[in-house]
């Protein structure tokens, strides 16, 4: 098992969906800290200045989309396997596609309510932080 706090950086541009995924996590005691920014450039200088565990991902976020900016994380070695959740309004199925062949390691629909945020932190702290195996556990040195 890894040791120390896990690091997740949220990128949202919308204020309250922010606060709502903040909230969330902190009231059902993940003990994540939780990184927010707005969007894709400061996403990139946040991931190349510091250590991630997770990535929550819009996909509408100004400039650089959230589609692209998943590409990005593909395509840099240090951040190629780091789990990245797509959490977003659209259900639109071509987004859904999209994501998942452009790396995705899941999508889901924002909620519209802070209960379906805190039932979205329960599952994601059920699966990624009790369940998965994350893959800075299992680097090949």
């Amino acid at each position: 098992m890894a040791t120390g706090v896990k690091r997740l950086l949220v990128v949202e541009d919308d204020m309250v969906d922010a606060r709502f995924v903040i909230r969330a996590f902190t009231d059902i005691g993940t003990g994540l800290e939780i990184i927010h920014v707005t969007d894709a450039d400061n996403a990139t200088i946040s991931l190349s200045d510091g250590q991630f565990d997770y990535v929550l991902l819009d996909i509408n976020i100004p400039g650089t989309d959230g589609m692209e900016l998943l590409r990005q994380i593909r395509n840099n070695e240090k951040t190629a396997v780091l789990p990245v959740i797509m959490l977003t309004s659209s259900m639109n199925p071509r987004d859904v596609y999209r994501s998942y062949a452009s790396g995705a390691n899941a999508y889901a629909i924002k909620p519209s309510s802070i209960s379906g945020y805190r039932e979205f932190a329960e599952g994601f702290s059920r699966f990624w932080l009790d369940v998965a195996v994350h893959p800075h556990t299992t680097r090949p040195h």
